[in-house]
């Protein structure tokens, strides 16, 4: 009997003390602990952040969610977070009504194209972090023996790959394709797909293809069917794909090329084969330092009569959350918690802060004090020389990894098809 009382005394004391100890988890994390969510990035860039934030003594707790499903759909309510970090795009767009503004005084020390970048609605919901441009490598060398600079137009761009292709067939050699681009890899297959349709058809029919991507994507997500049909009945959308099937019938890009991978791509820069690469900067960070030597990082020149210019970039943003005071804490604990992450926020644009994170997640910095490589200082000045950053077509308009991995398939396929003709 005695026994048996011990055990049931045993038993409230464990009751008592898990109780206790959930009271604390739920206070501390009311009170002091910083949760940080991560959506969407990649590993390089969570450990790149959280080696951050480890270096600024911040006492925080971190989530990765899985990316292959839409943000609002494991996100239900401001009180969960208290700190997001995010690419620009439709999922960043459906956290509007549970996010704070952007930090003021972090925007104020970014230049402008990056400080406007992360806006739903005209609302500036996000602070800029770190960027990854897409835009051109170009080989040195080749450039040179050509007689002739990095191209400042669509037109000029074509007309080094002609002149290569001429000079080859002047000295009897074959010659492999001028341009190159990972079109196997889906990002930057996308990344590649809206910036030519930006640089040939303008800035404002990227736009509106991506408004309509858009208007259909919500259907398409009720229907569970991916209809991009909207999209590619666009008649510069259908420019953009025959522009690209152009340059493969006339042998700037390879037959292979939608089917060639970023370390097939890597390969054949070493090789010396490639006159232009189309990638992404996060691509530009992984090449050793020889082959990055010998290429130039370029923007995507458009057409000569051009005006309004916007730049394909992704970008990484934090994002704060409207987060209600909490039973358990006093208003005074509220204003702390809540004024450790705007701190935060302002800490993570600071140029010592900007030099480490963007080394360390192998991307380009938001401040153009942060101590940086001459390309990727090259990098924010034609970042920063555009009317506009804006995410790649699927990045702003679809929000799952499946939707953008279909979206990249029924490029292929137009492309294949157009070439075919």
């Amino acid at each position: 009997m005695k026994k048996s009382k011990n055990a049931a005394v045993t038993v409230i004391v464990i009751a008592v003390l898990a109780a206790l100890s959930a009271l604390y988890a739920h206070f501390s994390l009311k009170t002091n602990t910083v949760r940080v969510v991560f959506y969407d990035l990649n590993e390089t860039e969570v450990a790149a952040i959280c080696s951050w934030l480890d270096e600024k003594g911040i006492g925080y707790k971190a989530a990765v969610f899985d990316a292959s499903k839409p943000l609002s759909a494991l996100i239900s309510g401001s009180s969960q977070y208290d700190m997001l970090f995010i690419c620009d795009g439709a999922n960043m767009d459906s956290m509007q009504p549970i996010v704070r503004n952007a930090e003021t005084a972090a925007l104020q020390i970014l230049p402008l194209p990056v400080r406007i970048a992360v806006q739903t609605d005209r609302r500036l919901i996000g602070t800029p972090v770190l960027l990854d441009p897409f835009g051109l490598l170009c080989r040195k060398d080749s450039f040179a023996r050509l007689n002739m600079s990095e191209p400042r137009s669509f037109e000029q761009l074509e007309n080094a790959a002609e002149r290569r292709l001429s000079l080859s067939e002047r000295e009897k050699g074959t010659s492999p394709a001028p341009f190159v681009c990972a079109g196997g890899n889906d990002d930057h297959l996308i990344g590649f797909f809206s910036s030519v349709l930006e640089a040939a058809e303008g800035a404002d029919a990227l736009e509106e293809a991506v408004a309509l991507l858009d208007g259909q994507a919500g259907n398409s997500e009720k229907s569970g069917q991916n209809d991009f049909s909207a999209f590619f009945s666009f008649e510069p959308v259908n420019a953009a794909v025959e522009h690209l099937a152009d340059w493969q019938k006339r042998g700037f890009l390879s037959s292979k090329w939608l089917e060639l991978t970023s370390r097939e791509t890597a390969a054949a820069m070493e090789a010396s084969s490639a006159l232009i690469v189309f990638a992404p900067w996060s691509f530009y960070g992984t090449l050793n330092e020889k082959i990055a030597d010998d290429y130039t990082l370029w923007y995507m020149p458009g057409r000569a009569a051009s005006s309004k210019r916007t730049a394909v970039v992704r970008t990484v943003a934090a994002l704060q959350f409207s987060v209600p005071k909490s039973a358990l804490q006093s208003a005074a604990q509220a204003r702390k918690k809540l004024d450790s992450v705007r701190a935060l926020i302002r800490e993570a644009v600071s140029s010592i802060s900007q030099t480490k994170l963007a080394q360390s997640a192998l991307l380009v910095p938001v401040n153009p004090n942060a101590e940086s490589s001459l390309p990727a200082a090259l990098a924010l000045s034609y970042v920063c020389a555009a009317d506009a950053m804006v995410p790649d077509a699927a990045q702003a308009a679809l929000t799952t990894k499946d939707r953008r991995a279909a979206f990249a398939r029924e490029i292929r396929k137009r492309i294949r098809a157009a070439a075919a003709r």
